[in-house]
């Protein structure tokens, strides 16, 4: 297999539909086997033969990571499935949209566990095998431009998204020595997903973002890769917000 990433192992969780599929795809693309990974074992197994579609090796590890223990599952498995891991993508996550008063205690667990503390237990899982194996390798958050600037009735998920690029600037610091690379990726609205169809506030959207359409899987996925070329190695720490300027802009009354 052929690519910049070829001989490249990597997970990327929430990979079965929507931004994560695409990544998995598009790292598939630049020769890099890949373990997906979801809630719904049947997903988990479509997705795997749309990555093996590329001439790579695909792996499925169906995995709930709002619960703890199954992202020590999944970091585990996955280490004991493939030869090495060469490259981690936090993808996975999900909203529960409520105002901040009404959010119950499981709410705000399940939303933790899925947008935060997964990702950080799934990093320690790479850090110690990239640490042991001396793999110079990428771990690639995922945050929001909610992080930024607030949704509505989206706290716990604004919040736990802004930890993830505290997160980031952290490990990227601690990992620089062994030449692990950390970075995030802070997605603006991207309605447009592989499969969607048109939502009747998709216009009102748009009319708010400068570059005049939303964000599709592919800005995304394109992002992602890049913080995982060889050529990027020295870029770390850092968050790259992917929004179609959108943040930039103050509408009128």
């Amino acid at each position: 297999m052929t690519g910049k990433l070829a001989g490249k192992t990597a997970l990327v969780t929430g990979s079965t539909r929507g931004l994560g599929r695409t990544t998995a795809e598009w790292l598939a693309r630049e020769g890099a086997n890949v373990v997906v990974s979801g809630r719904d074992p049947e997903a988990v197994a479509s997705s795997v033969a749309a990555v093996e579609s590329y001439g790579v090796q695909g792996w499925g590890i169906a995995a709930d990571l709002a619960i703890v223990s199954e992202a020590h599952r999944l970091g585990e498995e996955t280490l004991a499935t493939v030869p090495q891991l060469d490259i981690l993508v936090n993808n996975a996550g999900m909203s529960i949209q409520n105002d901040f008063w009404k959010v119950s205690d499981e709410e705000w667990d399940i939303q933790v566990n899925a947008n935060w503390r997964s990702s950080f237990i799934l990093a320690q899982h790479a850090a110690r095998h990239m640490i042991g194996r001396k793999i110079e390798g990428r771990i690639v958050n995922t945050s929001t431009i909610g992080a930024r600037a607030c949704h509505t009735d989206r706290l716990v998920y604004d919040a736990s998204k802004g930890a993830i690029e505290t997160m980031t600037r952290n490990m990227a610091y601690e990992l620089a020595p062994y030449g692990i690379s950390v970075n995030c990726v802070a997605p603006g609205n991207m309605a447009e997903r592989p499969g969607a169809e048109e939502a009747d506030w998709w216009p009102a959207a748009t009319a708010r973002i400068p570059f005049g359409r939303l964000g599709r899987a592919e800005d995304i996925s394109a992002a992602v890769l890049f913080f995982c070329l060889p050529e990027t190695a020295f870029t770390t720490g850092q968050t790259l917000l992917v929004d179609g300027a959108h943040n930039t802009y103050l509408p009128e009354f």
